[in-house]
């Protein structure tokens, strides 16, 4: 292990980990894995200083190092010659700045790749999910094909965000289980202020009554058959679709039509919009297919909105016991759990007691130092 000066003779030598954070800036403009990265940045910038054995650097462009916002986190700046990259464009940008910025004696990625130019590099890797062999993702994220189950073989460790994940990561890239480490992520966004207090609700939110999907608007998500079963049920008030179109989906546009105004799309909804949602919402549909951890269900019961999500593997784990689980594409189930949450005001009052005492169970800062536990043993072994 290469030594970190310490600033006093005679104390140990430091661990230093490089944080490859290039996904932290895209948390300006979309939620899941970018989200992680930047919140549990925040958090490990907050936790670092209990891990005097670790230091901590974090590799990003301008943008990510002001989302961030560290204090105690050593920033290097990753000079990008081509604006703010995504998907496989982001990762050939990640490779390039490790290759030049990335001196460490460990690096960590926030997901499941790593340092593919330096593959002698230690490094620990992230899993979330394994929508690629599920036939979830696009056609221009078929890299991951390749890049997920390398990244898995050469990390020193491999932090899975659930149980699922870590399941998922045995049965579809078999990696070994001596090897994985449960941290369990935190809860999605955070409302404005240290203190947990709402923000000022933006002008031009619907008026209530209104159930309320969030997330991407794509097959995965079960969104198309979720407009069929409101239709259905035949509730007062609107449905509201917050979030962004990920594919191309012709059963979408075909459901919307069909539901006419009694459904509201509103397409790439600020944090601030989405946290009003939230709040005013009579409750919260999830009809999700596939799920590797679920932000959006403890973001709802961190605001006090009652949750009904289908019932798959990794909402289970994370927010069964806050939510009314309904089984995943079952269009009559959804459609009586949609009149039961809209009729029944002690449901709602049981699944928002539920709800606030499953995500207090949560944290940002416990992820934080659960994964700085990691490095702090990878340390240890070295």
């Amino acid at each position: 292990m290469r030594a970190v000066p310490s600033g006093a003779p005679g104390e140990p030598e430091r661990l230093s980990v490089c944080l490859v954070g290039l996904l932290v800036a895209a948390a300006r403009h979309g939620s899941g894995v970018p989200r992680y990265a930047a919140e549990l940045t925040r958090a490990l910038d907050e936790a670092s200083p209990e891990f005097p054995a670790v230091a901590l650097s974090l590799l990003t462009t301008r943008e990510g190092a002001g989302v961030a916002s560290p204090r105690h986190i050593d920033v290097r700046p990753a000079a990008i010659p081509f604006g703010s990259p995504a998907g496989a464009l982001r990762v050939v940008a990640e490779q390039l700045a490790v290759a030049h910025r990335g001196r460490a004696d460990l690096l960590h990625f926030f997901d499941l790749t790593g340092p593919v130019l330096r593959p002698h590099r230690r490094f620990t890797t992230t899993i979330h999910d394994a929508s690629i062999v599920h036939g979830y993702e696009r056609v221009r994220h078929a890299y991951k094909r390749r890049l997920y189950p390398w990244a898995i073989r050469r990390a020193a460790r491999v932090v899975a965000v659930s149980e699922f994940a870590r399941s998922e990561a045995e049965r579809h890239f078999g990696a070994d289980p001596a090897r994985i480490t449960v941290v369990h992520s935190g809860p999605g966004f955070l409302a404005d202020g240290a203190d947990g207090a709402a923000a000022a609700a933006p002008d031009g939110l619907p008026e209530p009554p209104f159930l309320l999907y969030v997330g991407d608007l794509s097959p995965k998500k079960d969104v198309a058959p979720l407009v069929g079963a409101f239709a259905d049920a035949e509730v007062p008030g609107r449905l509201v679709l917050a979030g962004r179109r990920r594919d191309g989906y012709p059963e979408l546009d075909g459901a919307l039509a069909a539901a006419g105004d009694r459904v509201v799309l509103l397409e790439g909804p600020s944090d601030a919009v989405v946290d009003g949602l939230l709040r005013s919402a009579t409750a919260l549909l999830l009809p999700s297919r596939y799920e590797g951890f679920a932000f959006t269900p403890l973001e709802a019961m961190g605001r006090g909105c009652p949750v009904v999500a289908s019932d798959i593997p990794a909402v289970r784990e994370i927010s069964g016991e806050g939510a009314l689980l309904v089984p995943p594409g079952e269009r009559a189930a959804w459609r009586d759990a949609i009149r039961r949450v809209a009729a029944d005001e002690a449901l709602r009052n049981d699944l928002r007691t539920r709800g606030a005492s499953t995500v207090s169970r949560y944290s940002w800062l416990e992820t934080a130092r659960g994964l700085l536990r990691v490095f702090e043993s990878l340390g240890t072994a070295a």
